[in-house]
């Protein structure tokens, strides 16, 4: 038997193996990256989403009832689990300022300030009953 019958020897194939391990190593590597971004940009839109939900709530509200909604609160639902802390600081009689602050409980993410100031609202000539 010559040696091109012969066949690969063991070196040949420990060394195919090696160069199969080093790309497999950084394919994943590549995957794990790639991952890790698509969740922080995931859980980035699921921010946004939790802070303009916050925003709508508190700017919808009547204005005398805003300092009882100040506390604090731990949402655990998905996509994005988070700790609500909100204050209410009385300007004056006819002005609050609502701040609100969203921790997630991921720690990859920063917490966020929201701060809403809030006018009493005056007499409207518009809604008066004919």
């Amino acid at each position: 038997m010559t040696r091109a019958e012969a066949g690969f020897s063991l070196i040949e194939i420990m060394v195919a193996m090696m160069l199969l391990g080093l790309v497999l190593i950084g394919v994943a590597q590549l995957n794990f990256t790639l991952a890790r971004r698509f969740y922080a940009l995931s859980g980035g839109g699921a921010r946004d989403a939790v802070l303009a939900q916050q925003l709508n709530q508190f700017a919808a509200l009547p204005f005398d009832s805003l300092k009882a909604k100040a506390g604090t609160i731990t949402v655990t639902k998905p996509p994005l689990p988070y700790t609500r802390k909100i204050t209410v600081d009385s300007l004056s009689p006819k002005l609050r300022r609502v701040t609100i602050v969203v921790t997630p409980l991921n720690p990859i993410f920063k917490p966020d300030t929201l701060v809403l100031q809030r006018t009493k609202p005056g007499n409207n000539p518009f809604n008066k009953k004919p």
